[in-house]
């Protein structure tokens, strides 16, 4: 997803599939969701926010502060998009029927008690309430639940996003929602490092050897990794604050058109596993990794 739309999906699922060996099992998956998502979408377009004071904006990241702007989620359009991701589901795996039928109830539940609107912390809530209620593992609820949340947090923001002084930002938190990132891009340009955030999409070029999380610049505490000596995906790791994030290198595999990070993630989660064996926390917060891969593996 980029720009607000799920255009290039498709295509980079495709790509994808050929960079990354670990791809396949979830490509159905993926390519049904984007496809449902993007049906909504044209059928049930989102309100996009307002433009706001562009100075105001401008003098907010000047002192270093993110704008964090956070609108509220239509109840309607969240509970419709959820289902159809509980469609999918159950089409591509039927195993999952009887998961994506409870989620189905417990999703009315949830609807029942909240109000039109939906605060992030409130589609928080009810995600840490599957889990602990175990219908969801960590992995699946935070696929499940990124996806809705930056499906509508793209649109929302995408004129603002446009339009904001990104240049100017220097810290590792998204400047306009707040969020932390979970990847980045070296450009295929310049190599420079740019961060984009999972949630909304802004993108912002953030000094390559720093970690976006604690600020850390000692070269000496900041290393990374990579799979089968594949240069294409890295996990940097700093070792001041023991959290990691994927970088993706748009010179390794970039042919001019734009790349939809969200799916590179989504292709290498194996070198998520891989930095929680090793220790590191993900800095964005997002647990692509269930408690019991971690502890089998190190067994």
């Amino acid at each position: 997803m980029r720009n607000g739309t799920f255009s290039g999906c498709s295509e980079e699922i495709k790509r994808c599939k050929k960079l990354y060996k670990e791809f396949g099992e979830a490509e159905v998956f993926l390519t049904g969701i984007c496809k449902k998502a993007d049906q909504y979408f044209q059928k049930n377009p989102v309100d996009v926010i307002p433009l706001f004071d562009a100075e105001e904006a401008e003098n907010k990241i000047r002192s270093g502060n993110s704008i964090k702007l956070n609108p509220p989620l239509v109840k309607k359009q969240f509970g419709e998009l959820f289902k159809k991701a509980t469609e999918v589901m159950a089409q591509v795996n039927k195993e999952l029927k009887h998961t994506a039928k409870t989620l189905d109830d417990k999703l009315e539940q949830f609807l029942k008690a909240s109000s039109d609107e939906l605060s992030k912390e409130d589609v928080y809530n009810f995600r840490d309430s599957l889990i602990k209620e175990t219908v969801l593992e960590k992995d699946m609820a935070t696929f499940l639940f990124s996806f809705l949340l930056s499906s509508f947090y793209r649109q929302q923001l995408d004129s603002i996003k446009e339009v904001i002084r990104t240049d100017l930002w220097e810290g590792g938190e998204c400047p306009l929602c707040g969020e932390r990132p979970h990847f980045a891009l070296l450009t295929s340009d310049s190599g420079a490092k740019q961060l984009e955030c999972w949630l909304c999409g802004t993108e912002w070029i953030h000094t390559r050897v720093k970690c976006p999380f604690c600020d850390n610049e000692d070269h000496e505490k900041l290393g990374y990794f990579t799979i089968e000596d594949s240069e294409i995906c890295r996990v940097n790791v700093c070792n001041s604050c023991c959290q990691y994030y994927k970088v993706f290198d748009a010179r390794k595999f970039h042919v001019g058109e734009e790349v939809v990070l969200t799916i590179h993630n989504l292709a290498t989660l194996d070198y998520d596993l891989l930095a929680r064996q090793e220790g590191y926390l993900p800095g964005s917060g997002l647990e692509w990794v269930n408690d019991s891969e971690v502890s089998d593996r190190q067994d």
